[in-house]
């Protein structure tokens, strides 16, 4: 997938400005404990790299894009350089549904957010809040599920029948995103572009559209008035963002703070690396650093090669899905094969 693509109601002629509308700071779970990833450092290089609106979406947590106000206020007063929006993405965990699914709010307070919460169960329950509040909500990478989970084509197709916004994510391949351009086209909805990055690869993949203020924008993006820009993935693209996280780690030069979270999911990893990254030898420059690194970005290799895989295969069972619907000749099939 390449080059912007034009919302269903985008009027030539507007001033537009630009965001990454998914981004994850070191308050997420799943990110590295390094200043370069903090809610601050994310915020200046989002001005850098010319956004004129910023929020974070860490998992189930507001606490980054609140201490980053804090700290914006404490400096600036009222007037930021960049308005800041809050986020989150919060797991939506409907039995129904079968799979769960992944959601970014923005606009909403912390009452909210913890009202959502106690309706992460009820995907009908947790939507019709949204409309009630007005918040603006989007149906995160549709094609992504957790280990050991899966969904048809059908249950995703009324996923996205579901919500105003579905989002095109820069950790999917071109496939699969092509996949979810198509559903929005056949369901009449609107898309953003996002980088969905735990790294500080702020814009690589964003949104363009009208508005002064945060509720403006967000808002001409539901209504489609709005360009996405976005931005696949690949194995290549993968192990750089690896080799990225490796150098944000030894750039530190020293000992590196191991969160509590850090690799929960892989205990005898866990082991290893507190071992190593705790390690303040191992954390200076010389060879057993260099070593190190290199064994590292290696080791990584297999688990990105697998993440890439699965995608594919997701993409072929689709295929097969839409052979057997008599749908081989569909427009989305056609994308999805030029775009090998």
């Amino acid at each position: 997938m390449q080059g912007p693509i034009e919302g269903r109601n985008f009027r030539e002629g507007q001033e537009l400005a630009k965001a990454d509308l998914h981004l994850h700071s070191n308050y997420s779970y799943d990110v590295i404990n390094v200043p370069a990833l903090s809610p601050r450092a994310l915020y200046d290089r989002a001005i850098e790299r010319g956004m004129g609106f910023f929020t974070l979406t860490d998992h189930e947590t507001m606490r980054g894009v609140l201490a980053l106000r804090d700290e914006l206020d404490a400096e600036f007063g009222s007037e930021h350089p960049i308005p800041v929006m809050n986020g989150i993405e919060i797991y939506v965990k409907d039995r129904e549904v079968g799979h769960v699914i992944h959601v970014n709010v923005l606009g909403l307070d912390p009452k909210q957010a913890n009202q959502l919460a106690k309706r992460r169960k009820n995907l009908g329950k947790f939507l019709d809040f949204c409309r009630a509040e007005g918040l603006y909500h989007v149906y995160n990478h549709p094609f992504w599920f957790e280990n050991g989970e899966s969904a048809s084509l059908e249950t995703i197709s009324d996923l996205v029948a579901m919500f105003p916004v579905i989002e095109l994510n820069a950790g999917r391949i071109s496939q699969l995103n092509w996949r979810t351009v198509e559903l929005a086209r056949e369901h009449g909805r609107n898309l953003v572009a996002a980088s969905d990055s735990h790294t500080g690869r702020i814009g690589r993949a964003y949104t363009m559209a009208p508005g002064r203020t945060p509720e403006q924008f967000l808002g001409n993006i539901t209504d489609g008035n709005s360009v996405v820009v976005p931005r696949n993935t690949s194995l290549k693209e993968f192990i750089s963002e690896v080799q990225d996280t490796i150098d944000l780690v030894f750039g530190l030069q020293h000992a590196f703070p191991i969160k509590r979270t850090f690799l929960r999911q892989h205990p005898k990893l866990r082991v290893l690396a507190k071992v190593a990254l705790g390690s303040e030898r191992v954390m200076q420059p010389g060879k057993l650093q260099a070593m190190v690194r290199r064994s590292l970005a290696l080791i990584a290799y297999a688990p990105a090669s697998h993440f890439i895989l699965e995608q594919k295969r997701m993409n072929q069972r689709l295929e097969k899905a839409l052979a057997e619907a008599g749908l081989a000749d569909s427009p989305l099939t056609e994308e999805a094969r030029l775009a090998h």
